[in-house]
């Protein structure tokens, strides 16, 4: 990492606030205004209207560390966000806090993991590994979140109902309307979170995870019922 980059992480922190609120509110499944005042768009480009005094570009950079497959980037004070529809999109933002110490840990991470400023090197190379990991149905499930066990930032524990199992080992455990606990995986350095690690990045994204989601999992080992999620995906 640059040291301009190291100047722009610092700066994203301090420009989080020290509460938290959601990007989107939904008030009833319908998307209204919360830091995002306004929205346009067609198609799989949005333009995001931030209301004043927002942060224009740590809200790009936590839309980036919060929403899987999107690329944001601010553009005359305004975000114009590629990678999903205007309906898909409010509803993510609607799972992602804006704020606090913690949406300022991941949103630092995924900016120090991508030197060229945009995001979309790292999830496009993201989804590639996904994508090849997930094809291995053998060690990989679906299906819809049940709830949420948060611990220390970003540790979390993920219960799952299974709509689709995995054909290896663990089928007869993983299998169709189980509910299963995942826990992701997050790479250390001594006692502390490596962010420089991708999968980390990733995986720290679970934390904004809510009931309802749909989720594919990639899991490892089995530790007194809970399973590893070597990668989790919203998807």
């Amino acid at each position: 990492m640059t040291i301009s980059r190291y100047i722009m992480s610092a700066a994203l922190l301090l420009a989080v606030p020290a509460f938290a609120e959601p990007l989107v509110k939904l008030e009833g499944g319908k998307p209204t205004p919360g830091v995002v005042s306004a929205w346009s768009g067609s198609g799989n480009k949005i333009e995001l209207t931030l209301r004043a005094g927002a942060d224009a570009q740590a809200v790009a950079d936590a839309i980036k560390a919060g929403v899987p497959k999107v690329n944001a980037k601010v553009q005359g004070g305004k975000i114009l966000v590629t990678g999903k529809t205007q309906d898909e999109l409010l509803n993510a933002l609607g799972s992602v806090d804006f704020g606090g110490d913690d949406l300022g840990a991941l949103a630092a991470a995924a900016n120090a993991g991508d030197d060229s400023g945009s995001g979309s090197s790292l999830r496009a190379k993201k989804a590639t590994d996904l994508a090849k990991l997930l094809e291995d149905q053998a060690s990989s499930a679906a299906g819809k979140v049940v709830s949420i066990a948060p611990g220390t930032f970003p540790n979390v524990v993920v219960t799952v109902q299974v709509m689709r199992g995995p054909t290896g080992a663990e089928a007869a455990t993983i299998k169709k309307n189980a509910k299963i606990q995942f826990k992701p995986v997050l790479k250390m350095k001594g006692a502390a979170i490596d962010w420089a690690d991708e999968d980390t990045q990733y995986n720290a994204g679970a934390w904004y995870l809510r009931a309802g989601d749909s989720v594919r999992v990639k899991f490892g080992k089995n530790d007194k019922g809970v399973y590893q999620a070597v990668l989790i995906d919203r998807g």
